[in-house]
């Protein structure tokens, strides 16, 4: 693991999902640059809960190669997707406050 963060101080290599929530709750912030984009907000809202594209997909109930497809940008959420995206977002900021009330 000390290899690891050493790696990651160091831009060598980025931390990958499983362990963002645990370094958020460490550093007590998010220190991931704010999304400018509806493709970069997907996924860093998989990143912070420790999704992968397949579990994400799967709370969004669409197949994983469509949020991939939004994730890398080339389809804007829209229609039936974006309502499932505002609510999974909705429900995970909920889930982060209930979280952080608990830890205080």
């Amino acid at each position: 693991m000390e290899c690891s963060v050493w790696n990651w101080e160091n831009n060598a290599t980025t931390p990958v999902f499983p362990y963002w929530p645990a370094i958020i709750g460490f550093l007590g912030y998010n220190p991931l640059p704010k999304p400018q984009t509806p493709a970069e907000q997907l996924v860093q809202t998989r990143k912070i809960r420790g999704l992968s594209q397949k579990e994400m997909a799967k709370r969004l109930g669409v197949d994983p190669s469509t949020l991939a497809r939004r994730e890398r940008g080339e389809r804007k959420p829209a229609g039936m997707f974006l309502s499932r995206v505002q609510r999974f977002l909705v429900d995970e900021e909920e889930a982060g406050r209930s979280d952080s009330r608990r830890a205080g």
